[in-house]
């Protein structure tokens, strides 16, 4: 018996046309089935229309390539790193630069605990935070100094212990007058009202200061009101008659509200940014005196030696980056100074 006849038995084959028909029959089966399935499930689904999307339109973005660098800290440095962050990422098109502020501290500390990929400071790591943080590398990126700003009055601080009169022996107010012959302005009890203005936040900019008048880390004793940032003290002084301050050069050198004033062996008109280099660069007088300084590096700091991406942008920032960016902030490139 031919096994292919037997009654139980159906041929195996099929036509072509039979074939598509089954296979409409089986697909609308399956999607009825599903249709069902999403009516019991949640019978309050209401179908939304997406819009069209063409794929043939989108980028061939490799995602394995995309790559994200965190920097935080001083507020001086981060002048300077919101412009190279830009330029950075022209030119690196899958990485992502996030740049925050803080103060120097901040920046110690969160590139210490590995929180950011690059901290940044105005001042050189103490030895005590080098103890809490040991894997801390420091790489200089520029240089920048400290100056101090009036409204009201111009002169010079000859003798230091008047500076430090304004800023330590004041209730956040001094009085303050012109030796019109000399040009040397002196803390004396007969002359306007001025009104001290300090940093509110953790700053490498007090630091510096305060160590130069020999008053410690900071100035918060001293009764000056505080202000946000170095844009935040020179917007204080300059919306403010008969004010002091002290901010970093670049902040206040293209200001038309206040004035520079002179410190120990520095008049006020030497405090340009061509005496400034030459100072830091050791073809000039040390800025302000030989015995002391009111210039800084600006660092940025990695824990431990940088990964490839880190270690591309402090390069970007140091050695490969036009002038300009430095100069529109005011501050000198490590490459200017040799």
């Amino acid at each position: 018996m031919n096994p292919n006849s037997s009654p139980g038995r159906r041929p195996v084959h099929l036509k072509a046309g039979s074939f598509s028909v089954a296979i409409i029959a089986l697909l609308i089966v399956v999607i009825a089935a599903f249709a069902a399935i999403g009516m019991i499930e949640d019978s309050l689904f209401v179908f939304q229309p997406v819009e069209e999307t063409d794929f043939t339109e989108a980028p061939d973005t490799d995602l394995s390539s995309l790559s994200e660098l965190t920097i935080s800290g001083s507020t001086t440095v981060k002048q300077i790193s919101d412009l190279l962050a830009e330029a950075f990422m022209e030119t690196h098109e899958n990485c992502m630069v996030t740049v925050a502020g803080g103060g120097s501290g901040a920046g110690i500390s969160s590139a210490g605990m590995g929180i950011v990929n690059i901290g940044s400071t105005s001042r050189t790591v103490t030895d005590e935070e080098l103890l809490k943080y040991p894997d801390l590398q420091t790489h200089i990126i520029g240089w920048s100094a400290v100056i101090v700003i009036l409204n009201g009055i111009e002169g010079n601080f000859t003798d230091k212990n008047e500076l430090i009169k304004v800023f330590n022996d004041s209730d956040g107010k001094v009085n303050l007058v012109l030796d019109e012959k000399s040009g040397e302005i002196r803390v004396n009890q007969a002359g306007s009202s001025f009104q001290v203005f300090q940093r509110s936040d953790e700053s490498g900019t007090e630091e510096i200061f305060a160590s130069y008048l020999g008053l410690g880390k900071n100035l918060d004793d001293c009764g000056a009101e505080g202000r946000l940032g170095n844009k935040g003290v020179l917007a204080a002084v300059e919306n403010t008659s008969n004010s002091i301050a002290f901010v970093d050069f670049g902040f206040a050198e293209r200001s038309q509200k206040v004035s520079i004033a002179g410190i120990e062996s520095y008049g006020s008109a030497e405090i340009k940014a061509s005496n400034i280099r030459a100072a830091l660069a050791g073809t000039a007088k040390p800025f302000p005196s030989e015995n002391s300084t009111l210039t800084r590096p600006l660092n940025y700091l990695t824990k431990g030696k940088p990964d490839p991406l880190e270690q591309g942008f402090i390069d970007f920032a140091s050695l490969q980056m036009p002038l300009f960016f430095f100069k529109e902030c005011g501050y000198f490139a490590i490459t200017e100074i040799s």
